[in-house]
Parts: C-alpha cells; sequence; structure tokens
C-alpha cells in the first residue's frame, strides 16, 4: 500500500512541475502546487536528512524555488549552512531529478514567529517558555531538550572525529553500514567522507602522497576492500587520479565506468 501510494505522489510531482507536460482541463495556481510540494518534502524528509537530524530541524516554509528550514538552535543553522549544496542535491533527488529547489536557508524561526505574531494579535500572548538544567553541564535550557546547545555541539563535533577516524580505517564504508558503529544521519557522514575524498585525491593530484595516502585515495574511490584491489586496478586508478584535475567525491567515476 505504501508503495502504492509513493507512486502516486510522484506521478503528481511530474504533473505539477514538469514543463513539457501541459493542461487544458483545470488551472492548478502556484501556491496550490508550493503547498503540494512542501507536503510532498514533509513526508519524506526522514529519508532526506536521517532519522537524528530530522529531530532538530524540519522545513518552515517554501517560496518559489527558496526553501526555508528551521533548526532547533542556531549554532546547528550555521553547521547546516556549510553544508547546503549537500541538502540542495539530497532534497532535489528525491524530486525525480527536478532542480524545483534552488536555495536552502536555516533560521531558529524567529522571523516567521514575528509574521505569526502580527497575523494573530487578537489571540492570548503563549506562555512563558520552560526552563531546566541541561543533564550534561547544568546550564540552563529550554524545556523538552535533550541537551544544551553548547554540548550538543560538542558531542557533533566529537561525533565529527570519530566518523573521521572510522573511515579513514574502513574508507569503503557506506552510511548504511556505518550505522552498527555510530548513530548518525546521512548528511553529516557524507560530508565527513567527502571531506577526507576530496583531501586524500588532492594529495594524489599534486603528487604529494605516501603509499598509505594513495592507498586510502583508491580505496575512497573505488569502495572496495584492500583485497578486493588488484594490482592493475590499483595503478589504474592512481593513473585516473593524477589525471584527473576535478575528481568528485560523489559518485566518482574510473575511466568512465566505476570498476
Amino acid at each position: 500500500m505504501y508503495a502504492e501510494n509513493l507512486e502516486a505522489a510522484e506521478e503528481v510531482i511530474r504533473r505539477l512541475f514538469d514543463p513539457r507536460r501541459t493542461y487544458k482541463k483545470a488551472y492548478i495556481s502556484p501556491e496550490i502546487k508550493l503547498a503540494y510540494l512542501q507536503h510532498y518534502l514533509e513526508s519524506r524528509w526522514t529519508e532526506i536528512v536521517g532519522e537524528n537530524l530530522a529531530r532538530s530541524c524540519a522545513i518552515e516554509k517554501i517560496s518559489g524555488s527558496e526553501l526555508y528550514v528551521r533548526t532547533a538552535n542556531s549554532m546547528l543553522a550555521n553547521e547546516l549552512y556549510m553544508m547546503q549544496q549537500l541538502f540542495l542535491q539530497k532534497i532535489n533527488s528525491f524530486l525525480l531529478g527536478r532542480v524545483l529547489i534552488k536555495k536552502v536557508y536555516f533560521h531558529t524561526g524567529s522571523f516567521f514567529r514575528k509574521q505569526q505574531q502580527k497575523e494573530k494579535q487578537a489571540e492570548p500572548p503563549e506562555p512563558p517558555a520552560e526552563y531546566t538544567k541541561c543533564p550534561i553541564c547544568g546550564a540552563q535550557m529550554r524545556k523538552g531538550l535533550d541537551m544544551c546547545s553548547i554540548c550538543e555541539r560538542e558531542q557533533r563535533e566529537e561525533l565529527r572525529s570519530k566518523l573521521a577516524e572510522l573511515l579513514r580505517i574502513q574508507p569503503w564504508l557506506k552510511y548504511e553500514d556505518c550505522l552498527a558503529y555510530y548513530k548518525c544521519d546521512k548528511i553529516l557522514f557524507t560530508a565527513v567522507k567527502e571531506n577526507l575524498q576530496s583531501y586524500y585525491f588532492e594529495r594524489v593530484r599534486c603528487g604529494f602522497a605516501d603509499k598509505k595516502e594513495s592507498l586510502l585515495a583508491v580505496m575512497f574511490l573505488l569502495e572496495k576492500q584492500p583485497e578486493d584491489i588488484t594490482l592493475a586496478l590499483y595503478e589504474n586508478a592512481l593513473t585516473y587520479l593524477r589525471r584527473d584535475q576535478g575528481v568528485s567525491a560523489f559518485g566518482s567515476r574510473l575511466h568512465g565506468k566505476k570498476q
């Protein structure tokens, strides 16, 4: 039943946003199109950003080709801003490859709360926020949060370091494999892996890589374990990395075809 509903939703996306298809029976306003687009992305949000991150950020609204994402705190908003291109790739990949979202903004929701307050001046004010102590450091924080923003950032940085260490040992790991070691969201895992890939690819390209770094670069490129890499495949991969001036860390290809 879920698969049938998913196919129907994707067909609606095709019908509403495919510029090559025209419909004479009924006019659909841009507002209705964007409302459905937001509903569709919200229903797939956990798949797009991962279960952990989905608890800390949510879609605020879509305006034209711009997506506004509300985060739990300003530190998370700044961190996600650094990965906005990856966000755009993930989101548009769920929209059948159509680039419907061209910009994404991350914020704590204060701007939209002010707008809502102006629209609801007749309503009674919201009750004051309740506060409690952070279970880790004891600092004051809003009630309902797992920890304060400082501890959350420290834990995320610690997780980032652990992921980098794990990937240096097992460069062939994919996100699903990583979950056996650490619970993390897809976007953080992908960002850490891409940073490591770019570093080792560039070391090889510039001729600075030693034997260990060269092997790591090849394993990142091929997503294979050492015992699965033949000498010919290893040398072929190094030749590719040395001559390519713009090796992509995402879906890298070896001579036009992944080996």
